[in-house]
């Protein structure tokens, strides 16, 4: 049971880590089109579009990994646990988006630009097999 668990384990971190790399790439590619074909300011607009898309996913990455764990004791309790997950992933990124949008007061487009790039990372990705 122990084997299986750090198995389940293993296979959960590396696609989560192959996911943030994913985005990463994504992110970066079109930070560097958008500097060389627009302006810096688009570019970091860009990056932190990017950026809050990857600070939700690791978001939900944590509370489905507390999920997870809690299936295990407590099925019935874990449901709940799924859709805090969602909903804390949901408003973590329209708050970095706020705060891009109204309080830095960056591109608009080139914030959609980073967070679609990086949400795109989810299209290429693909869970991992663990090997021991």
């Amino acid at each position: 049971m122990a084997s299986t668990r750090s198995l389940q384990d293993l296979a959960f971190k590396r696609t989560r880590n192959r996911l943030i790399q994913i985005q990463v790439g994504l992110v970066s590619i079109a930070a560097l089109v958008s500097m060389l074909l627009k302006s810096n300011d688009f570019a970091l607009a860009v990056l932190y579009g990017g950026s809050a898309s990857i600070v939700g996913t690791l978001v939900s990455a944590w509370r489905l990994k507390i999920a997870a764990d809690e299936a295990k004791q407590n099925p019935t309790y874990s449901v709940g646990e799924f859709y805090k997950s969602a909903f804390l992933r949901f408003v973590v990124v329209i708050a970095l988006l706020a705060i891009g949008f109204a309080g830095l007061k960056l591109n608009g487009l080139g914030i959609l630009v980073g967070f679609i790039a990086a949400q795109a990372g989810f299209i290429f990705s693909r869970p991992l097999r663990a090997r021991a």
